[in-house]
């Protein structure tokens, strides 16, 4: 019999998590476990989740330090199920999330499963679902030329790396919930993976918000041999609310964070992805300007962002890889946490990571 751990961390969201623990009461699989890791923030999450811990079997593990990353990881070493749900706590799974994705590991090769989600609203405890247009991919291939390919074996992926660093996603949900199921690394609110492999992986505990860290493991484990997968009947509802930390200019400190880390994907596995390439990666963040100068009219503090992400994400990167070169000390988590809002800038959303 196969048995799930679903690991969720979590942060102020004590107003939203009973809508999400219910929906995991009433799951029509039932043999797994819930592991919701804490960062304390005195909003009555703990005392929450001990109401609920005769109806579900939850273990509380608290963060007192790190952030996102870490958080899921302390979450995945302290489970024991053939497979780790990971599950944001935004999210409110569909009554067969669980059911469906034990069915998609039924085959063999299958090590990882990236679900569909819905974003939804939240009006008196019901959710209604927005109606999604379907969007393909916004790039030409001049565009793709310019920004790099997707690394060799990647190329029928739903979403990619390509040799510049920049991710691809092929098009939004609705676009590919219609074309069915098809191999991807790893994205969004809900993804699943094989205990045994997922506990034999450890990432760096140098993110803040957490940008583009399931595009490295799905890296890891493709590089292993193994097959991922885009599963759209595993299906959650993902509550869209003021604002996530991937969603932009609310604050525009978090956004440049978030910019300048998503810069930080290229430099992560530069090294040891032998496809990356410097040139590659010179010209995708010209290209990247032009199409920020160009649309900039459109919405310029989004665009700026960009483009600031870019400068700095290149100098922070730059001077990682000297370092290392160099063999010298360096800690990106410092220089990075030189971006991160201070106190009075904080959000809701800002531990989580949201798509």
């Amino acid at each position: 019999m196969t048995t799930v751990s679903v690991v969720i961390p979590t942060y102020k969201r004590a107003r939203i998590l009973p809508i999400m623990l219910s929906a995991l009461k009433a799951q029509n699989f039932k043999d797994f476990d819930v592991i919701m890791v804490v960062k304390p923030s005195g909003d009555g999450t703990e005392e929450l989740l001990k109401q609920v811990s005769n109806r579900l079997k939850i273990t509380v593990l608290t963060q007192q330090s790190g952030h996102i990353v870490d958080a899921y990881f302390l979450g995945s070493k302290n489970s024991t199920g053939d497979i780790v749900a990971f599950l944001d706590d935004d999210a409110i799974p569909a009554e067969d999330w669980l059911m469906e994705t034990v069915k998609a590991f039924q085959n063999p090769n299958v090590v990882g499963v990236t679900g569909d989600q819905f974003p939804v609203v939240i009006n008196e405890g019901k959710f209604q679902v927005l109606k999604e247009d379907e969007i393909p991919s916004v790039l030409s291939h001049y565009e793709f030329a310019l920004w790099g390919r997707p690394l060799h074996g990647l190329e029928s992926f739903k979403n990619s790396i390509a040799t510049s660093g920049v991710v691809y996603e092929r098009g939004n949900n609705a676009y590919s919930r219609k074309r069915g199921m098809a191999k991807a690394l790893l994205r969004g609110p809900s993804m699943a993976i094989k205990g045994n492999v997922l506990r034999g992986i450890s990432l760096s505990s140098d993110w803040i918000l957490g940008c583009a860290w399931e595009m490295v493991l799905g890296w890891q484990i493709w590089k292993q041999g193994y097959t991922m997968i885009y599963c759209p009947q595993v299906k959650v509802y993902h509550i869209v609310h003021g604002r996530t930390s991937s969603r932009d200019f609310l604050n525009p400190r978090t956004d440049l964070l978030w910019a300048v880390e998503a810069e930080m994907l290229f430099y992560r596995l530069y090294g040891i992805e032998p496809a990356f390439s410097l040139i590659s990666k010179f010209v995708s963040d010209i290209a990247r300007i032009m199409h920020s100068l160009k649309h900039m009219k459109e919405n310029s503090k989004y665009y700026l962002r960009k483009i600031e992400g870019i400068f700095f994400g290149n100098i922070i990167g730059a001077k990682w890889v000297i370092y290392k070169a160099l063999n010298i000390p360096y800690s990106l988590l410092a220089d990075l946490k030189r971006f991160q809002k201070t106190s009075k800038d904080v959000v809701s959303k800002s531990y989580t990571v949201g798509h």
